[in-house]
């Protein structure tokens, strides 16, 4: 053993005591209320801490980030950001771990704040997300008792895309399964480069084929073929305009405030997840739209993603009843216009005849859960009268479309490096 003589600290260890002692004052100020505990011999579920990110960091990478090269700090630093130290955290519902008996960090769920506005009122909700376990065969009960853990706190809460176990994990605590949120709809925009960039996705290769379907679809669409897939002709009267971010922050208001049960986002919480949304490197550029009326009247908005091989990704599309089809039918042309091959987003109920309109296929895009003990809140739920989905839901997250890499001026050091 070499014994080492106490020395005064070096100025990196007096930088990491200082960023540790900044860290324990955020949340030393943060009164965090413990949710339930759920005991099972020696393992419980219990808050997050900003000492288990390294942990939950791992496993998030291990779970949904096989084999992709993102430094783990990167995980860390989002998980602190979204779960720990923004307005996205509500202490009194907060990410919860699962620890074992060992004391290892064996679970996780993160616990979104989404405030909501039901009527008149409002409601404390939670958007559930990234339930994972380490070794669910070695404890097949660490996920329910994280997700009954995480419900017991707000008056709602929620979760977009869940997986087969994870439905059958909400029905099973009384939970609800609502199917016309858990669809998602697609739209080929110019089908044979369509078929190509989706092919594309699994084999990179088949990218060079993209000007061969640019030029068959070029002749098709001079056809009459029902396999041009031609959009609809453009509803008259309507204009569609790109803004920037902070007018979409105003212009997402508007049009959720339609809705009886509605995102009531904290003051810069939506600048906040709109500015996340603008880098997602696995998505492409963000694009921004209202559409207005002949009258200069908000009657719809969207946000969608360019897209990486061209497959437009929407965060968003909202709009008047009597303006669905118009605005829904202004997404597709505006995407078309920009380069898209093909466009997909989630279901918002009241858009889905006109997604059906626009000869969109409609498929399962993983199950939408929803819990609360108010029987006026699931009633607005399953009448399609909430907003659940995009800037209400996880999408605008680095959690999606992000943490994929390490980042530009990462990967500009390494190669210098090099």
């Amino acid at each position: 053993m070499v014994q080492v003589s106490p020395l005064a600290p070096s100025l990196a260890e007096v930088k990491k005591k200082a960023s540790q002692d900044e860290t324990a004052a955020k949340l030393a100020a943060t009164k965090v209320s413990k949710p339930a505990i759920a005991p099972s011999g020696l393992s419980e579920v219990r808050p997050l801490s900003a000492a288990d990110l390294p942990e939950v960091a791992q496993l998030f990478k291990k779970t949904f980030r096989p084999g992709v090269n993102v430094p783990l700090q990167d995980i860390v630093s989002y998980f602190m950001e979204v779960f720990l130290d923004g307005p996205d955290h509500d202490p009194a519902c907060p990410s919860l771990v699962h620890v074992s008996a060992g004391r290892e960090v064996s679970g996780f769920i993160g616990a979104i704040a989404q405030p909501m506005a039901f009527g008149s009122r409002q409601v404390r909700a939670v958007h559930a997300c990234n339930l994972m376990v380490a070794d669910p065969r070695r404890d097949s009960m660490a996920g329910a008792r994280l997700l009954r853990s995480v419900i017991s706190k707000p008056d709602f809460c929620f979760s977009e895309g869940a997986n087969s176990i994870s439905r059958q994990m909400w029905v099973t605590i009384g939970g609800h399964v609502t199917p016309t949120y858990s669809l998602k709809w697609i739209r080929p925009l110019r089908p044979v480069a369509a078929a190509i960039a989706m092919s594309a996705e699994r084999l990179s290769l088949l990218r060079l084929l993209h000007p061969v379907g640019a030029l068959a679809d070029s002749m098709l669409s001079r056809t009459e073929s029902p396999l041009a897939l031609t959009l609809p002709s453009p509803v008259a009267g309507y204009t569609a305009l790109e803004v920037d971010r902070q007018e979409m922050v105003e212009v997402m208001r508007q049009l959720a405030a339609m809705y009886q049960l509605r995102p009531a986002w904290t003051p810069g919480q939506l600048e906040r997840r709109l500015e996340h949304a603008e880098h997602m490197p696995a998505f492409g550029d963000l694009v921004c739209v209202k559409v207005m009326n002949r009258q200069g009247r908000l009657v719809g908005g969207y946000l969608y993603y360019t897209g990486r091989n061209r497959i437009a990704i929407v965060l968003q599309v909202l709009a008047q009843e009597k303006a669905s089809s118009a605005v829904f039918l202004s997404l597709l042309r505006h995407a078309k216009e920009k380069g898209a091959v093909s466009i997909w987003g989630r279901v918002q109920p009241g858009l889905l005849d006109a997604a059906l309109q626009a000869r969109c296929i409609i498929l399962n895009g993983g199950f939408t859960t929803v819990y609360s003990k108010e029987k006026e809140i699931l009633d607005a739920v399953a009448r399609g009268d909430a907003v659940l989905a995009g800037l209400a839901g996880e999408l605008w997250s680095h959690f999606v479309g992000g943490l994929i890499g390490p980042k530009p001026e990462q990967r500009s050091r390494s190669a210098e490096d090099h």
